[in-house]
């Protein structure tokens, strides 16, 4: 029986996208080793115990370890394979699970540390390579770029660009699942702001938001005050289809990056951590999205401000879109991803599968 196992952490601080995307390569594992008919047992071990990891494992059959804190040692879960994505592990634990036989993927995007790894994967758009050059053990094999995004299945499922049919004032609203910036607000104040037109607007949070109440509260109150169709979505989901409906969304950066992206959805994007502010700049720059700067430095005037000059502008929100829908091809992906993991470890033709 192949044994995989993954090392991650989500809490209000760090947000859940490591989670998220690892729960993703997990799925897209699964599904080529159930393909194949090969037993296989995934285990994901968090440094705690809460009741919103729990619900993500529960639906597909994954184990869940928990340990004390971040760096305690593993020894007591049996892997062929680790997956680690952990911005405070390094090649000190990369070379403890690797002493037991086992082969080691990292997913990073930070390229600040030292990796012990035999796969590393890093979706970044910019300097693809350079960066993990005296970091990473010259065997290492390096999947870099937004073609190696890891996107839900439904991502991959959705209509081609050209037969897409967006509602001209439909606005997405999501800034991940817990939002520790709380940007939903803010946004939520510039929306009510615009008086000349009426939105549909879908907001997207998490059940562990902190101020989920208050958000319940706001929509409510600006749907009373203005004509806008709001719409509160708690642990959607259906992000794919919200997407392929919205003519424009706001969010941060990240992995929902590439969820847009392969969307074809142009975004107003706040950076809500200091490692998503490189790409999205870049991002910015080649016209996927506009950048309005880091959270704390962004007014409520600056998002209404942006949304009412990209809601009047078809053509400019038409080539955003265009540009968007370059980045992301949907050949590569989770898919491609997972027969690259697969590929460490046993020697079945998975292209096949």
């Amino acid at each position: 029986m192949l044994k995989i196992a993954f090392r991650v952490d989500a809490n209000s601080e760090i947000g859940t996208g490591h989670v998220m995307r690892c729960l993703t390569l997990a799925r897209g594992i699964q599904n080529m080793l159930d393909g194949s008919g090969t037993p296989h047992s995934i285990t994901f071990v968090n440094s705690q115990n809460s009741i919103l990891l729990q619900e993500r494992y529960a639906p597909c059959n994954f184990h869940h370890e928990v340990v004390q804190q971040f760096d305690s040692d593993v020894g007591h879960v049996a892997a062929d394979l680790w997956v680690v994505d952990h911005y405070q592990l390094d090649e000190i634990f990369e070379r403890k699970v690797s002493l037991t036989g086992a082969k080691v993927m990292v997913i990073d995007d930070l390229a600040n540390r030292p990796h012990y790894c035999d796969l590393l994967l890093d979706v970044n758009f910019f300097d693809r390579g350079n960066r993990y050059k005296t970091l990473v053990p010259p065997q290492c094999k390096m999947l870099l770029g937004p073609e190696c995004a890891l996107l839900r299945e439904e991502f991959y499922e959705q209509p081609m660009h050209d037969f897409v049919t967006r509602d001209p004032f439909r606005v997405l609203v999501c800034f991940g699942g817990s939002d520790p910036a709380n940007m939903t607000s803010v946004t939520l104040d510039a929306i009510a702001s615009i008086k000349d037109v009426q939105l549909q607007v879908d907001i997207v949070i998490g059940s562990g938001h902190q101020t989920k109440s208050d958000m319940i509260d706001k929509v409510n109150k600006i749907t009373q005050i203005t004509k806008h169709d709001m719409r509160l979505h708690i642990d959607c989901n259906q992000i794919a289809k919200l997407m392929q409906k919205a003519s424009l969304m706001i969010g941060a950066g990240g992995s929902m990056h590439w969820e847009r992206c392969i969307s074809t959805l142009p975004a107003l994007v706040v950076c809500v951590a200091e490692n998503q502010v490189e790409t999205t700049r870049c991002l910015s720059q080649e016209n996927v999205c506009k950048y309005l700067g880091v959270w704390d430095q962004v007014s409520v005037e600056e998002v209404s401000k942006n949304l009412a000059l990209l809601l009047q502008s078809p053509s400019t929100l038409k080539a955003m879109s265009q540009c968007a829908g370059n980045i992301v091809p949907r050949h590569k992906g989770t898919p491609y991803v997972s027969e690259q993991v697969l590929k460490l470890i046993q020697p079945l033709p998975l292209q096949q599968v």
